[in-house]
């Protein structure tokens, strides 16, 4: 009850931030931080056609490829090079009021997100929203994990002992307002993906306007 109280109250100060709502009008004010080595410039041809094409090549400031794919005016991939990727979703709070939520994700090695929230002035906002993002590794194992009725219950907990470490990865629909997590095992040996693959269960949770519920 505390914590609903407390995401409440969160979201009820966030009213005042209206200026913007709409993910070209985030795109224009975007910190450099989130989005590295995309110059003035740049930014200014990514505004110039977001709305336009739903997909935008630029050269950024390594020399290499940035790709924009957007969807709708809520919606924004950053494909920033060929190892990572960032996804921008605007999820509303109620008619007038919108937070924005961003994945960022390591595709190499092996898939690793990480998942942050902010007003629509780049203010962070310092809440979990009920994602399993703040969890031990013991209890993603616990929730993206399960053991198959044909395997036994010692090789399920073998195999579990040797997910480490416990790492899950994030994608953000670009149709709707959920994001589906999944346990990404690193260091397997190929004879034993379909193996992991048979215990391994990705989960999906939806945005209520408040926080997420796992669908």
């Amino acid at each position: 009850m505390r914590k609903i109280f407390f995401i409440t109250t969160l979201l009820l100060s966030l009213s005042s931030s209206m200026a913007q709502t709409s993910i070209k009008d985030i795109l224009k004010t975007i910190p450099q931080e989130i989005l590295p080595y995309v110059n003035d410039d740049q930014r200014k041809e990514i505004n110039e056609f977001v709305g336009q094409k739903d997909t935008i090549e630029i050269k950024n400031a390594l020399n290499g490829t940035t790709r924009i794919h957007t969807s709708g005016d809520n919606f924004a991939q950053f494909d920033l090079n060929e190892t990572t990727k960032l996804q921008i979703k605007l999820l509303p709070v109620n008619d007038s009021t919108k937070i924005i939520c961003i994945a960022k994700t390591v595709m190499r090695p092996i898939s690793d997100s990480s998942i942050s929230f902010f007003s629509t002035d780049w203010a962070p906002i310092h809440s979990n929203f009920n994602l399993p993002i703040d969890n031990s590794a013991e209890t993603l194992l616990s929730m993206f994990t399960q053991r198959p009725d044909t395997m036994t219950t010692a090789r399920y907990n073998e195999l579990i002992k040797c997910i480490e470490p416990v790492i899950i990865s994030a994608n953000i629909s670009n149709n709707d307002y959920t994001i589906t997590f999944r346990l990404d095992v690193p260091f397997v040996q190929k004879s034993e993906i379909d193996t992991y693959k048979a215990i391994t269960r990705q989960k999906t949770f939806k945005w209520d306007g408040r926080s997420f519920k796992i669908c």
